[in-house]
């Protein structure tokens, strides 16, 4: 039996627990260019704070490596892995983008991460590996985003056919993640499920289709979890994505809080922290005094508490251990 998962479960049946889960999630930027590196960081993590679940934190840029973009890495743990050169520098690059097998070096990278994880941690609590949407890892491949923005309503004939290569090679990913000791991905839409980047339904037409295809490959998976970035976010538009959980940043004044969003997605929710200005610069107090908030708002939805994006390096200890006494004193 696992208590991490037990938690987990109940709250996304709707059932009564001990307390509310909770997890945090963060970059080791210097330790994130090996397997080893970023296994024994999470699980460091892991072992510090006793996290309900754990989101495998890879770096960002390992969704495009095998493609030809060129990253250098940092030696410090404040500063992330760098794009020095993107594989689509102009439109007709796009006809490059070729299918890709999981010897990719990065690929393997990561599934072997996840297998010296699972080894440590066997069945103690849930792992997720962070996977980004086709459209966000299209959206890596170039520069700036507004290159892709410009492709695809210029030339949306070779964004599609890019997406699709790209859905096939994340779909198999995720398979392969899995059997290698995932219990489900955190799949997260990066800067394009927003109006500030594109209209409803140039999302509706480039984005979600290719979102459904992927995660429907990995339905069957215990914990798969939407992560949808950014101010002025499209939530409405994922209501009916297979997931069992969704993460967005609730206390941004631009989207739905967690309340408004969970009735309208009907599944559970994660999140309720300010990962940008509560955890970051608050003090233990006013951390205690939201989490016993989050209490009172978990008797009308499903909850697991968390921050609403990645948080900060810099972010105090003494803050990431007031958000778990607390849970502990008001359960």
């Amino acid at each position: 039996m696992s208590i991490h998962k037990d938690r987990i479960r109940a709250v996304l049946k709707g059932e009564k627990t001990d307390r509310l889960p909770v997890s945090f999630w963060r970059h080791f930027y210097d330790k994130e260019s090996t397997a080893q590196g970023l296994a024994d960081a999470m699980l460091a993590f892991q072992k510090k704070y006793d996290w309900d679940f754990m989101k495998v934190n890879p770096r960002a840029s390992y969704h495009i490596e095998g493609w030809g973009a060129k990253t250098h890495y940092p030696e410090d743990s404040l500063s992330g892995a760098k794009v020095i050169e993107h594989p689509v520098k102009k439109t007709r690059d796009w006809e490059k983008i070729k299918k890709l097998t999981m010897s990719n070096r990065a690929f393997a990278e990561q599934l072997e991460a996840l297998r010296l994880i699972k080894g440590k941690l066997k069945d103690e609590l849930f792992i997720v590996e962070t996977i980004f949407s086709p459209l966000s890892v299209v959206g890596d491949l170039v520069k700036e985003e507004q290159d892709l923005v410009n492709d695809l309503r210029e030339k949306p004939e070779l964004i599609h056919k890019a997406l699709e290569v790209i859905c096939e090679v994340f779909s198999s990913f995720a398979d392969e993640c899995l059997n290698s000791g995932a219990d489900g991905i955190f799949f997260a839409t990066t800067e394009w499920a927003t109006k500030n980047t594109l209209t409803e339904d140039e999302y509706l037409e480039f984005g979600k289709p290719y979102d459904l295809k992927l995660l429907r490959q990995v339905e069957s998976a215990e914990l798969n979890i939407l992560h949808i970035c950014k101010s002025n976010n499209f939530l409405p538009l994922f209501a009916d994505y297979p997931v069992k959980a969704v993460n967005w940043n609730s206390t941004d004044s631009t989207n739905l809080n967690l309340k408004e969003g969970a009735q309208i997605l009907n599944k559970a929710v994660l999140g309720g922290i300010d990962h940008k200005n509560l955890m970051l610069k608050g003090t233990k107090d006013e951390v205690s005094s939201k989490v016993k908030e989050l209490m009172e708002l978990s008797k009308d939805i499903r909850l697991i508490v968390g921050p609403g994006c990645i948080i900060p390096p810099e972010t105090p200890e003494e803050n990431l251990q007031a958000v778990k006494e607390a849970l502990e004193v008001f359960r």
